[in-house]
């Protein structure tokens, strides 16, 4: 029988799919596996991302926020999207965070906080330059040194200078 591989998208690979393949597969081999430990990693700190939202939305309490089931969760291929739930705005809101794996963060340290600060950047750019162009409405953003920006104020509006 041909062992198969796990790989993410629950799809599955043999040896002799993979040396068909153009692509070097090896390091895809190790997604499925670092997806559910990230995935773990963030659900441990479901307090941390209520007190994060309720913390960019000026809320008084996180106690308002309701972190969505992880099969509700929304990811491609390099971002997870944490819908979170507000009950004094009968709304969601969108938790997003990049996947460290799928960005090298564990070979380059940082990456993570740069392609933060790149698409914060990039939407500083559209809503100073192009305010026609319909994108999401950024709150705040945080990087893993602790420091985060937006709440209360007008968010990017230093940014765009």
């Amino acid at each position: 029988m041909t062992r198969k591989r796990r790989l993410l998208g629950n799809k599955e690979i043999t040896f002799s799919d993979a040396k068909e393949q153009e692509l070097n597969i090896l390091h895809q081999l190790g997604y499925y596996e670092q997806q559910i430990q990230f995935f773990a990693h963030l659900r441990d700190r479901e307090d941390w991302m209520k007190a994060i939202v309720a913390h960019h939305l000026g809320l008084r309490s996180s106690a308002a926020c309701h972190v969505a089931e992880e099969e509700s969760w929304l990811h491609g291929s390099f971002n997870v999207c944490v819908p979170i739930t507000i009950d004094c705005w009968n709304r969601k809101r969108v938790l997003r965070f990049p996947l460290p794996y799928r960005i090298g963060e564990a070979i380059r340290p940082g990456n993570g906080d740069e392609k933060i600060r790149c698409e914060a950047g990039t939407y500083a750019w559209l809503q100073g330059y192009c305010p026609d162009i319909p994108i999401p409405h950024l709150y705040g953003f945080g990087l893993s040194t602790g420091e985060t920006v937006g709440g209360q104020a007008p968010l990017l509006s230093g940014f765009i200078n």
